[in-house]
């Protein structure tokens, strides 16, 4: 794996990296104004979407059909999907596929879940219920992390994070309703053509808040492959390999897996240089 080139890992633009100290009871109103719109899921792209849907507009030329190998916390997927005339997307994590097949087939969350009920599900089978729970009820999105709690809304009343997850999945079940959403990794796409966009948020290497594991040099010529077959590919990552050119740049708070400490990164649109 390389850097982004023309960038240094973990290095911020614009100099400091310190941000401007707010009166402790305006931080907790702008912390609660924060996320009550998606549901918790590690990575999520809900801040960036209009930026990842600019690009794919912008380089999609007449290609209707749209796949999305990681669907995650689905933000992107319900942005994007109703601009193609075909959308359709998976996940390797199959407790989160199962709860995207079952919103697009009608399925919606419970708006409570108990601690009790979270503890229960945590060395459960796989499920639906399972794949809301294990991320939207956890604390900071991270896979039955900790029941989240804590917090207050900004009319001072204390927060409900599983009714926020709740919510922000009622939004977008009527975009996900009817759509293919499937259990499987992103090596079982293997009939991607000429006519396709594929955009991928993948696991990013060495993060530690998804239960799944990923091969990255696998995904990196498996996503060579479906840019030889003339689709347009797109990915999110912190690094490239060299083929591939970063087009966009968001900084962002992250945990890496060596130390759950969160730390300033750099976070890249890239784009295989043959499509730059």
């Amino acid at each position: 794996m390389t850097h982004p080139r023309g960038t240094t890992n973990g290095n911020v633009r614009g100099g400091s990296s310190a941000s401007p100290t707010l009166h402790p009871e305006r931080a907790r109103r702008r912390r609660a104004s924060k996320g009550i719109k998606r549901m918790r899921y590690p990575g999520s792209k809900a801040r960036y979407v209009k930026t990842i849907v600019g690009i794919i507009q912008e380089r999609r030329d007449s290609r209707e059909v749209y796949i999305e190998p990681f669907i995650g916390g689905a933000n992107s997927f319900v942005a994007i999907a109703p601009l193609f005339t075909v959308a359709c997307a998976s996940d390797g994590h199959e407790d989160i596929a199962l709860m995207w097949d079952a919103v697009s087939k009608g399925w919606l969350p419970p708006e409570t879940v108990s601690e009790e009920l979270y503890a229960e599900l945590k060395h459960a089978k796989p499920s639906p219920l399972r794949g809301f729970v294990g991320y939207g009820c956890s604390f900071g999105g991270k896979w039955f992390g900790g029941y989240a709690r804590g917090g207050f809304n900004s009319d001072g009343t204390p927060r409900n994070h599983q009714s926020e997850s709740y919510r922000a999945v009622l939004k977008k079940a009527p975009v996900i309703m009817g759509k293919s959403i499937q259990h499987k990794s992103f090596q079982e796409w293997t009939s991607i053509g000429a006519d396709t966009v594929v955009y991928c948020d993948p696991p990013y290497f060495g993060t530690l808040e998804y239960k799944t594991t990923m091969d990255h040099v696998m995904f990196w010529k498996w996503a060579e492959d479906a840019v030889r077959n003339g689709a347009l590919v797109i990915v999110s990552e912190q690094t490239a390999p060299k083929s591939w050119v970063s087009i966009h740049t968001f900084q962002r708070r992250s945990s890496t897996a060596l130390a759950d400490i969160r730390t300033l990164t750099a976070e890249h649109v890239f784009i295989h240089e043959s499509q730059y």
